[in-house]
């Protein structure tokens, strides 16, 4: 990135531009003049701007044409019975809960490119805006593709086991995973802040990378502890093994794992009810380095042979009650 001592436009200058690269033209239309333009109330499309995750703005400039054309879409969805009200909200809430946590990452990424670069001297504002203006459209180009791509092989999955269910209100069956670095809050305290943080990237970054390889789904990432679904519980395992494998250059990871079988609640990409709950808590009672996996998990799997399978006592589980649960961990040579 370019630098130069000048002193360039002030920092509100600054933000203007790069809002109106980033929104693709400057903030210029009231909540009355967006609602209007799309063919609204206020009243009908405030409920659509919260959903997205975003405060009221009162009297304030801050929409665009391209605000107004995505309220024109969902008005259009709402009038044509597309979609109902409540399917219009929950798509429009999960868009903007997914791209609300890519925007903070990313952020975060540009705040770190900014600090390296300023470290040898002013910052270049004009190359700066240039940069986002020329990188934007190419990176929304990659974004797409991406979503394309994970949208058609979650559909081919959901059309594979359409003809499985034994009726259509039967909640889908997967294999969940929780795995979490044992001893984090002491790590917390006696690495560095670089070491740390490190630590955790590499942590997420291979467990994705494990989980994609093996065509699982991760589900979402907590610091210290990732989620994970698969269909079969034998990848689940698979999983499992290789994430124990995980390196790390400070000090090796060494991780707690939990496995459980069973229906599970899909809602806007996340999982819930008791599956993911009995994943959760034998996450938490594993011992470092140990997978554990509940009956169904056991029951399931497609090549019992291929596992070293030690049973032990049954567990009080918090809202649960006893649970049977046994370590596992795929026998040499059959790790895939």
């Amino acid at each position: 990135m370019t630098q130069r001592p000048a002193e360039g436009p002030a920092p509100e200058a600054v933000l203007d531009r790069v809002v109106a690269v980033v929104l693709g033209g400057p903030p210029e239309l009231t909540r009355d003049q967006a609602s209007a333009a799309a063919g609204l109330t206020v009243e009908q499309a405030r409920p659509y701007w919260r959903a997205m995750g975003f405060a009221d703005v009162g009297e304030e400039r801050v929409f665009t044409h391209r605000d107004v054309e995505a309220l024109r879409v969902v008005a259009e969805w709402a009038r044509s019975g597309v979609l109902d009200e409540a399917r219009i909200m929950e798509i429009v809430r999960g868009l903007g809960q997914t791209a609300s946590r890519l925007a903070d990452w990313q952020v975060g990424t540009i705040a770190k490119v900014l600090a390296e670069a300023g470290e040898d001297g002013p910052i270049d504002n004009d190359a700066l805006v240039d940069g986002i203006a020329r990188v934007l459209p190419e990176v929304e180009s990659l974004l797409v593709h991406a979503w394309r791509r994970h949208l058609a092989a979650d559909m081919g999955r959901g059309l594979a086991t359409v003809d499985e269910a034994a009726e259509a209100t039967d909640l889908p069956v997967a294999s969940v995973g929780f795995a979490d670095i044992t001893g984090f809050t002491r790590l917390a305290r006696e690495m560095g802040e670089e070491d740390l943080a490190a630590m955790v990237t590499g942590f997420e970054h291979g467990c994705a990378d494990v989980v994609a390889k093996h065509g699982g789904r991760l589900v979402k990432t907590l610091g210290d502890e990732v989620m994970f679904v698969t269909e079969d519980p034998d990848t689940a395992v698979a999983i499992a093994a290789a994430m124990h494998g995980l390196p790390h250059e400070a000090e090796p990871l060494r991780l707690r794992i939990g496995l459980a079988t069973g229906r599970v609640i899909t809602l806007m990409g996340d999982y819930y009810g008791e599956t993911v709950n009995r994943a959760s808590r034998l996450t938490a009672i594993a011992k470092p380095g140990v997978t554990l996996m509940d009956p169904a998990t056991e029951e399931a799997l497609a090549h019992p042979d291929a596992y070293v399978v030690r049973h032990l006592r049954p567990r009080a589980l918090r809202g649960l009650g006893l649970v049977r649960t046994a370590s596992v961990v795929p026998r040499a040579g059959t790790e895939g």
